[in-house]
């Protein structure tokens, strides 16, 4: 059986149009990044969520930005937004899995975020100074 615990948790909203402190107030958080792409008048933005108790963490986050990140992209506000949870891989596994409880899914789904799930083998800068 697999535990939900990764290790980050972040928003990542691309093709953002309007300026940040609009963003942040519609999204009733702070943003940690907010820089232009390569199209002019874009900006990429993240949010972290926290990884505390991350179910939590993640239903309290739908609740709070759900409705404006649906709201934004309908009006293309926004272009994409993916939710990036990352894990670190075991050290000296073979495999890993971990599950994303459903009504978790459900409510970060139900607002066109898209879920993306990164796995990481943190112990690799550790190994090459050896």
């Amino acid at each position: 059986m697999s535990q939900f615990a990764p290790f980050a948790i972040a928003l990542r909203l691309s093709g953002v149009t309007l300026p940040q402190a609009e963003l942040e107030t519609a999204l009733k958080q702070l943003t940690v990044r907010y820089e232009p792409e390569d199209a002019e008048a874009s900006f990429y933005a993240q949010v972290d969520v926290s990884v505390t108790n991350p179910v939590r963490s993640l239903l309290d986050f739908a609740e709070r930005s759900g409705p404006a990140i649906a709201a934004m992209l309908d009006d293309r506000r926004i272009g994409k937004a993916v939710l990036d949870i990352a894990f670190d891989y075991p050290e000296h596994g073979e495999a890993m899995s971990a599950r994303l409880p459903a009504h978790v899914a459900a409510a970060i789904g139900g607002y066109d975020i898209d879920i993306e799930v990164s796995v990481y083998l943190t112990d690799v800068e550790d190994d090459e100074e050896d």
